[in-house]
C-alpha cells in the first residue's frame, strides 16, 4: 500500500530570531499603538491595534508571503495521491460549499482566484462552470497548478499580473487574505480589475475564535507552545468588525457574511 504520509513544503520554522522578523504598523489604519496579546515561535508577537482594533502580528516574519515558496517536488509529494485520483482533497466539501454561495450571487462569469496555490479551489470553480483564472506568486505552486490541472495561472502578485481593468466578474481569496501584508494595496488592485457588477469573496479565520482558543488554553494551563494564531503565516486576524472597516475603506460594500463549513 502506498504511503500517504506527506512531506510538507514551505519555509516555515519552529522559531524565529530577532534578525528574521520585522516591526510594522497596523495594516488597517497605519497606526503604531497596540497592546500585546500573545507570543509565538520565540519572536512573533500577536497584538491589537489601539486605534482600530485589528489583531495583527508585530513583529512579523520578514517576507511572510514567501512562506510557501518551497520546492515544487516537495509540494507535489504532499498532494501526489490527490493528483493521481487516489484521495480527495480534504477541503473539497468546503470549496463546493463556498462556490454554491458564490453561485447564488453570480451563476456564471470569469472568476479570478488570488493566491490559488496548487489550484484545488480553482479547479472546483472550473468544474462549477466558471471561466477560471488564477494568480499565484509562488513559482513552485503555480507550476503545479498549471501542469497537474491545466489551469490558467499567472505566476505573479496581483499588482503585477497585468490583468485588464473591469475584466473579472468574481474575485476570490480563499484562506489567503490573512497572509497579506499589504491588504489595502491588494484590494485597490482587485477593485480596478473587477467589473462594475462584479463581486469579491474573501474567506478568513475569525480573530475572535483565536482569542477564544487562547482563553481556553490559559484556563486549562495549556497556553505554552501552542500555534493558536499561526502567526508565522497569518499576519492579520480579522473579525467581522475589522474586515468591514478594511473593505469599506477600500471602496467595497458588504452584501453578505456567513460562517463556512469547518475544515
Amino acid at each position: 500500500m502506498e504511503n500517504d504520509n506527506y512531506i510538507k513544503g514551505g519555509r516555515q520554522k519552529n522559531s524565529y530570531g530577532i534578525d528574521e522578523v520585522e516591526a510594522c504598523n497596523c495594516p488597517l489604519c497605519g497606526q503604531n499603538k497596540f497592546s500585546k496579546i500573545y507570543k509565538e515561535r520565540k519572536s512573533l508577537e500577536v497584538v491589537r491595534c489601539l486605534n482600530c482594533d485589528l489583531i495583527y502580528v508585530n513583529p512579523r516574519v520578514k517576507e511572510a508571503e514567501t512562506n510557501y515558496w518551497g520546492n515544487a517536488e516537495t509540494y507535489f509529494n504532499e498532494a501526489r495521491l490527490i493528483f493521481s485520483g487516489k484521495k480527495k482533497h480534504h477541503r473539497d466539501k468546503n470549496y463546493e460549499y463556498e462556490l454554491r454561495k458564490i453561485k447564488s450571487f453570480k451563476p456564471s462569469g470569469k472568476l479570478l482566484d488570488i493566491g490559488c496555490s496548487m489550484g484545488f479551489f480553482l479547479k472546483k470553480a472550473r468544474d462549477f462552470g466558471y471561466t477560471s483564472l488564477g494568480v499565484e506568486p509562488s513559482p513552485s505552486l503555480s507550476k503545479i497548478a498549471q501542469e497537474e490541472f491545466k489551469l490558467d495561472v499567472i505566476n505573479a502578485y496581483l499588482e503585477k499580473a497585468s490583468i485588464k481593468n473591469k475584466s473579472i466578474d468574481i474575485i476570490t481569496m480563499i484562506d489567503v487574505f490573512e497572509h497579506v501584508t499589504n491588504p489595502s494595496e491588494l484590494l485597490s488592485s482587485a477593485r480596478e480589475i473587477l467589473s462594475d457588477e462584479g463581486i469579491i469573496c474573501i474567506k478568513v479565520p475569525n480573530g475572535n475564535y483565536n482569542l477564544l482558543k487562547l482563553k481556553l488554553a490559559r484556563m486549562s494551563g495549556r497556553e505554552a507552545n501552542h500555534d493558536i494564531f499561526d502567526s508565522y503565516e497569518h499576519v492579520a486576524h480579522y473579525t467581522k468588525k475589522t474586515m468591514k472597516k478594511m473593505l469599506e475603506q477600500n471602496g467595497f460594500e458588504i452584501k453578505k457574511t456567513f460562517i463556512p463549513l469547518p475544515i
